[in-house]
């Protein structure tokens, strides 16, 4: 059976199964060594430089969309954290393998989520204050409010001065 098998066999976790594996020195029977892969190569396509993609709406809008993706793919993260801290054990072999464990199990640590969102948010907030700093920023945004409020004959527009009579 395998470790996931066991585990729900017995209602246990998958971690107790191979912490109780390894304590134990158990050993696979019936499978075959995993091959060795070259991981996946990513590409990178740069995004061509024109007036509409370096306006400061579309950099704020890019950078919105990137934080966007980086929470859903923290969330994935966070709700998929026993499945990636498994796949971790599992996938790790080889001399060194504890190291590389633990810094794995380091990089989806609470710690690291924790700063990941702060930065997001950091982030988030940055390109808001640019998107505004776009249209005039938020003074500009207050002057012109006050000024529509104070347009002669509206309930706040500073009073006329008196007018002068002569009587002749």
């Amino acid at each position: 059976m395998s470790n996931r098998e066991l585990a729900a066999w017995y209602s246990i976790s998958e971690g107790a199964i191979r912490k109780r594996a390894k304590k134990e020195n158990w050993v696979k029977t019936g499978t075959q060594p995993k091959a060795r892969t070259e991981p996946a190569r990513i590409s990178i396509v740069p995004t061509p430089v024109t007036p509409e993609t370096t306006s400061p709406e579309a950099i704020v809008g890019r950078g919105r969309n990137l934080t966007l993706r980086l929470l859903d793919e923290l969330d994935a993260t966070t709700s998929k954290l026993g499945e990636l801290e498994a796949i971790i054990d599992t996938a790790v072999d080889g001399e060194d393998a504890e190291n590389k464990r633990e810094a794995l199990k380091q990089a989806i640590s609470l710690k690291q989520r924790a700063e990941v969102l702060k930065s997001l948010a950091l982030a988030a907030k940055t390109l808001n204050e640019s998107g505004a700093a776009a249209d005039g920023g938020k003074k500009a945004q207050r002057q012109r409010s006050a000024e529509q409020v104070a347009q002669p004959g509206s309930k706040f527009a500073p009073p006329a001065p008196p007018k002068t009579v002569s009587t002749h």
